[in-house]
């Protein structure tokens, strides 16, 4: 079976150079449900990446940068759930078979699922992803997921997180499984050396977007 990355397929033979994320239009976002009854959107908003020539694809989470819009709940995630002073980062991994993907002209979309690898608070566990990849002008790519994939918090040991951030809150319950859904531009890389701010082809998903 195909070995297939995240935001990660978005390599081709065409395409000469390294592929780095854009981090100003990509955001990987994550919801809660809190009392059994409100539901939360949250994100992360600085995410890298890159994707080699050689197939070898990664994305980096840096999860002090977790945006609840609550400033002390932001607090309390990086030292209680995350604790970013000890894991600072999630990583996911990849190889990628970029077979077909050479075949897309400018705004051709594609439907793969992906299978990686997430490295979290110390335990790695595989990941799956349904995404669409749109290509883009000037060897861009945007790839956001079609459904959200669901972490559970046991599988990364961060149940112990999650049961002070529901005391100090007083909270009679958190969802232990987090859906997780990402929105992410890909840019050859000596295009995105070589390119003013303003000349950047921006995300299609940021016209539609709340964030």
């Amino acid at each position: 079976m195909k070995k297939l990355l995240l935001p990660l397929l978005l390599a081709s033979p065409l395409v000469s150079a390294d592929l780095l994320l854009d981090k100003d239009v990509s955001q990987l976002n994550f919801g809660s449900i809190k009392n059994n009854t409100v539901a939360e959107l949250h994100r992360f908003t600085t995410l890298s990446g890159e994707i080699d020539r050689n197939g070898k694809a990664v994305i980096t989470v840096d999860l002090a940068s977790v945006d609840t819009r609550i400033d002390i709940r932001d607090q309390r995630m990086k030292e209680h759930l995350f604790q970013v002073t000890k894991f600072p980062s999630a990583v996911y991994t990849a190889s990628i078979d970029i077979e077909n993907i050479s075949d897309m002209e400018v705004g051709n979309i594609q439907q793969r699922r992906l299978k990686g690898e997430l490295d979290l608070h110390g335990h790695k566990k595989p990941l799956e992803l349904l995404v669409r990849i749109v290509r883009g002008t000037g060897g861009a790519f945007t790839v956001f997921t079609v459904e959200p994939a669901f972490i559970s918090v046991s599988d990364f040991a961060l149940g112990a997180g999650v049961d002070k951030l529901q005391e100090i809150a007083g909270l009679s319950s958190i969802t232990r499984a987090v859906p997780v859904t990402f929105s992410a531009v890909f840019r050859e890389k000596e295009a995105e050396e070589g390119e003013d701010e303003g000349d950047k082809e921006e995300s299609p998903l940021k016209k539609v977007l709340p964030f």
